[in-house]
Parts: structure tokens; sequence; C-alpha cells
């Protein structure tokens, strides 16, 4: 019996510290907007062999819309409010975007990209995808209709 109590315990102090210490799912890393960008634009580098002035353009596109990004979510927080994200401005951006890889990429690059983005979201099981290429599925901790997670859900 005292084992038992014992090893509870042991589990119990064990859980409480990997939750403390950012090991408990809730945890997330922010990225800074710059490495974001990089990583980004890193990944069209490698999938369509683009120039240095090319990576320079992409770069600052991405820049742009994680610093947007960060902007609405940290408003979003000073209100004390959970950032929204509704499906159809993040369709229109996703356009926009789009419309400007094709504007700095060459018909060959866009290709290899596109080519690269399907294969990368097959590798994650999407498929699919959620905002017409850009990922795949939805954006993290958000749930249900119009990006809104029922309430009392955890994820």
């Amino acid at each position: 019996m005292k084992k038992i109590i014992l090893t509870m315990m042991v589990a119990m102090i064990s859980l409480t510290s990997f939750a403390q210490f950012g090991g408990g799912q809730g945890q997330r890393r922010e990225m800074k907007p710059e490495d974001q960008a990089t990583r980004r634009a890193d990944q069209i580098k490698e999938a369509a062999k683009i120039s240095d002035e090319q990576y320079k353009k992409v770069y600052d596109l991405f820049l742009k819309q994680a610093q947007e990004q960060q902007a609405r979510m940290k408003e979003a927080q000073e209100k004390g409010e959970r950032p929204q994200f509704n499906r159809e401005d993040m369709q229109k951006q996703q356009e926009a975007t789009t419309a400007a890889l094709k504007e700095i990429l060459t018909e060959e690059q866009y290709a290899a990209y596109e080519k690269a983005q399907q294969e990368r979201r097959q590798r994650m099981g999407q498929g699919g995808g959620f905002g017409g290429g850009q990922g795949g599925g939805r954006p993290r901790g958000q749930g249900g209709p119009g990006g809104q997670r029922p309430q009392g859900q955890n994820m």
C-alpha cells in the first residue's frame, strides 16, 4: 500500500513539474516574425531554386505578413480576447500571397514551389489544405465553424 501511494506521489510531482516547465500541451514557442519569414522564404528557396534578389522579395513579403499577424494577435491579447481568424480573410490573404509569389517567381519556379507544397501536405497527412496551399489544416488553436473553439474544449 505504501508503495502505491509513494508511486502515485512521484507521478503527480513529475506531471506537475513537466507542466510547469513548458512540457505541457498548452505551451507553444512563439516565433518572431523574422524567424517565420526566414523559414518560409527558405522553403521556397529550397523548392524553387530562387535568386538572392527573389529571396529578398519573398522574405519581405512573408515578414510583412508575419508582422501584421503578430500585431493582430497582440491587439487581441491587450483587449483580453482570443485572436479570431476569419476563414474568408485568410482566403483573401492566401490569394494575395499567391499573386505576389507569381509576380516574384518564374512559372517554372512557382510550379516547383507548388509541387513541394503538395508533397509537404501529403507528408503531413493533410491531403487538401486550408487556405489554398499554405500549410494545410486549420490554424493552430482553432476549432469549430468560423475559427472558434467550443467553450470548455482545450486542445
